[in-house]
């Protein structure tokens, strides 16, 4: 135990640090996809490039929780990339230029992240 009568922190897996990085990427990405839609540089419904850059926030808030071993980061980042499963679906149908790769990308993360982050070792992190 430490001073402040918690238990203390094991070093943090190479898993977390590559979840939480992806997760701050993803998040810059989709920052970025969603104000090119929305400042017209590229095409696409203005309604998904709002919900894109509301997962841009997101993914940064997330992605730092999850570098700093925050509790509430691990559930959070699970509900939200399996979530975003349903939102790659739609970049890929309705996302015009910068939604293909983009979709296809988040389904991968969706499914990826929220099974690395049920996994024992990981669960242990945040424990």
């Amino acid at each position: 135990m430490d001073a402040s009568g918690s238990k203390p922190k094991t070093g943090r897996p190479l898993g977390i640090t590559v979840v939480g990085i992806v997760a701050v990427a993803g998040g810059v990405l989709s920052f970025f996809g969603g104000l090119s839609v929305i400042s017209g540089m590229a095409s696409g419904p203005l309604a998904l490039a709002t919900i894109v850059l509301f997962f841009g926030f997101l993914g940064l808030g997330l992605g730092a929780g999850i570098i700093m071993g925050r509790r509430w980061a691990r559930m959070s980042t699970i509900v939200v990339y399996l979530v975003s499963i349903a939102l790659g679906i739609a970049e890929i149908v309705y996302g015009g230029m910068v939604g293909g790769l983009g979709g296809i990308i988040r389904i991968v993360a969706g499914v990826l992240i929220p099974v690395y982050l049920t996994r024992a070792s990981a669960k242990a992190y945040f424990a």
